[in-house]
């Protein structure tokens, strides 16, 4: 059996970090380079018809998508949203997450449902999908995608709790040895009020039950 999508090192996560943190700037030209050596080192020719723009297409890919997060804080995706005293349960259900697992530098993709209790603020449904972009769109793992997202509802959003069920397929899993290739990893969080009532996290249980987890 593979080692894929292996979770048996020791994972340090400091409060208030998202993913695995940059040290330096995203540098284009030697991503470009980096992908030319390695189309290289497999055997294959760099400049045929085929791959002449190979590297310019891999580059934006992982710097406008697969790792676009970097250049958004959850905050400012988020943004202030409006005063507004209501405090039932707000839930959005099916946004689409990626990120990709640094183990073997592959994305993982699935769908996030996310619920927060309004703190005096409410928050513009599309701006909820892009403070998830801003925390999913890194080098991270699922876990600590559907925690950071709870979280930052409340840091940020000024909930008096959140909740979120992240549903995904692991690439690194999914390649692996005698796998079937259907497997699903389902992680989730709660945070305030929602970890602390049972009687709210049924409740959000219950506005997604009937959902299609794809």
């Amino acid at each position: 059996m593979s080692d894929s999508c292996d979770h048996d090192c020791p994972i340090p996560h400091e409060p208030g970090e998202l993913g695995i943190p940059q040290v330096g700037q995203f540098d284009p030209a030697a991503f470009e380079r980096a992908v030319t050596d390695l189309l290289r080192a497999c055997g294959i020719a760099p400049d045929s018809v085929h791959t002449g723009r190979t590297a310019e297409r891999v580059r934006e890919l992982w710097q406008k998508r697969l790792l676009g997060g970097y250049a958004m804080q959850p905050g400012e995706a988020l943004g202030e949203g409006f005063a507004d005293e209501r405090d039932d349960m707000v839930v959005v259900r099916g946004i689409a997450v990626h990120g990709v697992c640094p183990h073997h530098l592959v994305p993982f993709r699935g769908v996030a449902h996310v619920a927060y209790i309004p703190g005096g603020r409410l928050h513009g449904f599309g701006r909820i999908a892009r403070m998830v972009d801003a925390i999913g769109h890194r080098f991270t793992y699922q876990e600590w995608m559907t925690r950071d997202i709870a979280e930052a509802l409340v840091t940020h959003g000024q909930a008096c709790g959140a909740a979120c069920i992240i549903e995904a397929e692991q690439l690194c899993l999914l390649l692996g040895e005698d796998r079937r290739g259907d497997e699903r990893v389902v992680t989730q969080a709660f945070t305030g009020c929602f970890r602390d009532s049972d009687q709210m996290r049924n409740e959000f249980l219950r506005a997604i039950s009937h959902s299609d987890l794809k």
